[in-house]
């Protein structure tokens, strides 16, 4: 759920952030900075270049839509990232959009790379599905934001992929960093919309 503007008192960055929880993964997310016009950003952790796409919602049109939640409208920007093996030592990262206008998804980011099974599943694997990742040490009267319709996908060892599901309460959590932020409704494993 990402406003057209942060709204109240945001005047540095402010992300709405999921990653593909592999160690080389992407990040792909909207970004505030203060209250100009939102972005969506794609942060490469496998590239040194690492910042790649950076498209203002001003091109993002058929992107943008509302959906109903908990007797809101919210308007949302429909994100599907992913990190898999495509051969040996070999993978892929990619962010897609959903584009309401045609129905159905774009991709507007891909990277393939050399990489081990160990880099990917040992290393450090993200721990931002979804997040309200912040910058400011406290923010008031904020727009809603957060997460509608998480869900994940994952393979076994044998490169076997399940389905997709919400998260589970395993792989996700609340985590409250006191910056001035408060829960509007939380969907356990699969939704949340903050404001502050």
């Amino acid at each position: 759920m990402c406003p057209a503007s942060p709204g109240g008192n945001v005047n540095t960055w402010l992300y709405l952030t999921a990653t593909a929880r592999s160690g080389l993964g992407i990040e792909a997310f909207v970004s505030y900075n203060g209250q100009n016009t939102p972005h969506f950003r794609v942060f490469d952790w496998a590239r040194s270049d690492a910042w790649q796409t950076d498209i203002p919602f001003t091109s993002l049109a058929n992107y943008l839509s509302t959906i109903p939640a908990h007797g809101y409208q919210c308007p949302v920007l429909s994100v599907w990232n992913g990190t898999w093996s495509i051969g040996a030592n070999q993978y892929r990262n990619q962010a897609l959009l959903y584009n309401h206008a045609r129905g159905g998804w774009d991709l507007v980011y891909q990277y393939d790379y050399a990489a081990t099974d160990a880099q990917q599943k040992t290393a450090w694997m993200g721990s931002w599905a979804p997040i309200v990742e912040t910058f400011q040490s406290l923010y008031a009267e904020t727009n809603q934001m957060g997460a509608l319709g998480a869900q994940l996908v994952s393979s076994d060892n044998n490169g076997v992929w399940g389905s997709w599901a919400p998260l589970s309460p395993s792989n996700s959590y609340v985590r409250t960093d006191n910056v001035g932020f408060n829960v509007v409704f939380l969907d356990p494993n699969y939704a949340f919309v903050v404001n502050s």
